[in-house]
């Protein structure tokens, strides 16, 4: 089988490939959530798409990629659920539906 990643993979066997990230942590918008709230834009989460744009503005693609994830099993009432995933552990924010990129990167340290 050959991988997806030609470049960036390291091949363990023929059904499982490694591959380095091209970034340090995530940060994962709950879809779920999003929904519920009516924040999305078709399939995606407005606060990713917005984390994304600012990411880039800032320089930041290196250190942290937003991604949306479908349920992260927390589920608050009218809120967002974000996670950062590093490789120091995973922190988990509530946020409200109309949170602004800028705030949600400051709560997590960036």
């Amino acid at each position: 089988m050959r991988s997806l990643f030609k470049r960036l993979s390291k091949k363990h066997d023929d059904s499982v490939a490694g591959a380095e990230q091209p970034w340090e942590s995530c940060l994962a918008v709950c879809t779920k959530c999003a929904r519920k709230v009516r924040a999305m834009d078709g399939d995606k989460t407005r606060l990713r798409v917005g984390l994304k744009a600012l990411v880039t503005l800032r320089g930041l693609k290196k250190k942290i990629r937003p991604v949306d994830i479908t349920c992260l099993d927390v589920c608050p009432d009218n809120k967002i659920v974000v996670a950062h995933m590093a490789p120091t552990g995973i922190t988990l924010k509530i946020v409200g539906p109309e949170a602004r990129p800028e705030q949600v990167l400051r709560e997590f340290g960036f």
